[in-house]
């Protein structure tokens, strides 16, 4: 299978399981818009209209009735399982598919044995298996991990089976409970890169000491694909309680030493960051050195660690220091300073007071923060600096900060109304349905061009929300204020953002992915997020707004203060 094959095959996966060909779809009728529109207005105010529901759940149009089984899902409430039952033997196996989707969002245990059988039938269409081994990755019971695991262990090896088999391997993954790793091992070996990817991750999310082995073995795999994931599981806790022929931190700190040195980029960048739990020197002069790196996504993740080196405070304070200088890269400066607060106080103190004159709002509130959570000495220099005449006004009260550069407006959510919603749907999700072509984003930012290609028809509301804060001009100068290697760029909240609905669907959460920033469902404001890999940890709770089709290697060199400094929708 060729890389665009595999590219196609899983890249694009959720998204084909999902919508149908547009040549073989009916058209929406004026009335099928209208109920469309109801379901986008329940899902926007959450509200369980059990008759409306039970009404559009019985609809004759196939997208009424898919759409109506979503906004069950998105509508989190324990009634909603019972209405979806009928629809367990539609016909569409779309329908059935978008079933299990939403059963993975009620998270219904009852709904575990239904999931299972529609799981391990080998008559079941792809789409519903797909959908059915990632719902029983949220529901997250000891019933739903051996649904996934019998699955796994009888599978057959296939490329009919490959994108079932691989999302069931990231849904076993998600549980952190240390069982017989078997079922994921035996697709270690696989010739599918996809596959042994997965299952590297799978084998070290659970920190399960059993999975030392093959993880040593996954982090030589000719693939930096399964490499980076593979050397995240080599803690030495782990290899010390798993107690391995042949396998003991000489070994697994050597692998590391030398992964540290790899080709690919994200292989370097989890290999330092597994390395730093180690205490023997040779290790311990990488890590150190690692400060120096000119790629961010280095020193940061070395200056992250450096705290837990206290007994080596003669060592790491001075290099903290010169990490923190004015000369070096903003995100380095801030990511010493909470190491140097722990180890060496007055030069914290140095490095507080130069980056407490940065001109980002959001530098100087995470400075803030960092001095008071040294207790009475920090309390003391931000007295000083606020009676300083010259650092009028860049001493940021309590709570701001957020808006990366301003304070963030409190805003609240609109209030549509009926023709509010039918507008949104028309503009959004009937070109959609039509097979219209996607809508792109052009955002430019000091690293390159961004573009993505957008999903209005399963996440219109975010769609309307992203437009609205693009033509206002809001979305330009937010820095990226959160920026962690080989997982996420951040922005920061976009003053006047709307706190929005999420709208989960089964598009899925994969490198490049567009989001935007919560604590968890529906407590979200746009600064939007930009995946640098894939969350299967995080699917369920977090929409899939687009993707990143051009630029990734610029969104893989954003560093914090970075900002989008203009943007645009083509349509």
């Amino acid at each position: 299978m060729s890389k665009s094959q595999i590219f196609l095959l899983f890249g694009f996966v959720a998204m084909a399981l999902a919508v149908a060909s547009a040549a073989q779809r009916p058209p929406l009728s004026e009335t099928d818009i209208i109920d469309v529109a109801t379901l986008v207005k329940l899902e926007d105010t959450r509200q369980f209209d059990e008759a409306q529901l039970s009404r559009l759940l019985q609809s004759s149009h196939p997208e009424v009735r898919r759409r109506a089984v979503v906004t069950v899902g998105r509508i989190v409430t324990e009634r909603g399982s019972e209405l979806l039952t009928p629809l367990q033997g539609d016909a569409d196996p779309e329908i059935v598919a978008s079933v299990a989707f939403a059963y993975g969002q009620l998270r219904n245990p009852a709904t575990i044995a239904w999931l299972g059988e529609r799981l391990a039938s080998t008559s079941t269409p792809n789409a519903v298996a797909f959908e059915a081994a990632r719902a029983l990755g949220k529901i997250r019971t000891p019933e739903a991990r051996a649904a996934l695991a019998t699955y796994l262990a009888n599978a057959q090896a296939n490329a009919a089976s490959a994108p079932v088999v691989g999302e069931a391997l990231l849904s076993l993954g998600r549980y952190t409970t240390h069982e017989d790793i078997a079922p994921i091992v035996k697709w270690a070996t696989s010739a599918n890169v996809e596959i042994r990817w997965r299952a590297a991750w799978a084998l070290f999310r659970p920190r399960n000491p059993a999975a030392i082995p093959a993880l040593l073995t996954l982090s030589q795999d000719a693939s930096p694909e399964v490499r980076f994931w593979a050397v995240r599981g080599l803690a030495p806790a782990l290899v010390d309680e798993a107690k391995a022929d042949g396998i003991d931190r000489v070994v697994t700190s050597a692998r590391l030493r030398a992964a540290v040195k790899d080709t690919d980029r994200r292989v370097r960048t989890e290999a330092l960051r597994a390395l730093a739990a180690y205490d023997d020197d040779e290790s311990f002069e990488v890590v150190l050195a690692a400060l120096d790196d000119p790629d961010t996504w280095m020193s940061v993740s070395a200056a992250e660690s450096m705290a837990r080196f206290k007994d080596r405070i003669g060592a790491v304070a001075p290099k903290l220091a010169a990490a923190a200088g004015a000369s070096r890269p903003l995100a380095l400066r801030v990511a010493a300073l909470t190491p140097l607060t722990q180890l060496a106080p007055p030069l914290a103190l140095d490095a507080a007071d130069a980056l407490m004159r940065d001109p980002n709002l959001w530098v100087r509130t995470s400075v803030t923060q960092a001095l008071r959570r040294m207790g009475a000495l920090g309390e003391q220099k931000l007295a000083q600096l606020a009676a300083d005449p010259a650092m009028k006004d860049l001493v940021p009260t309590p709570g701001a900060g957020r808006g990366g550069g301003q304070a963030a407006a409190a805003v609240a959510s609109p209030v549509r109304t009926d023709a509010d919603y039918r507008a949104i749907v028309e503009r959004w999700s009937v070109p959609a349905y039509n097979g219209a072509p996607a809508p792109h984003a052009i955002w430019m930012t000091p690293k390159g061009e961004i573009e993505l290609e957008l999903h209005p028809g399963e996440a219109p509301l975010g769609m309307e929300e992203l437009v609205r804060l693009t033509e206002a001009g809001s979305i330009v100068g937010p820095i990226f204020s959160r920026v962690v290697p080989n997982f996420v760029a951040q922005q920061a909240t976009i003053p006047g953002a709307n706190r929005l609905r999420d709208e989960v669907s089964r598009l899925g959460l994969t490198r490049a992915n567009l989001a935007w920033a919560s604590s968890g469902l529906d407590t979200g404001r746009p600064g939007y997020t930009l995946g640098n890999t894939p969350q299967p940890h995080n699917e369920g709770d977090f929409t899939a707004l687009g993707r990143v089709v051009r630029g990734m290697d610029v969104v893989d060199r954003l560093e914090l203060g970075d900002s989008i400094t203009a943007a645009r929708i083509v349509r």
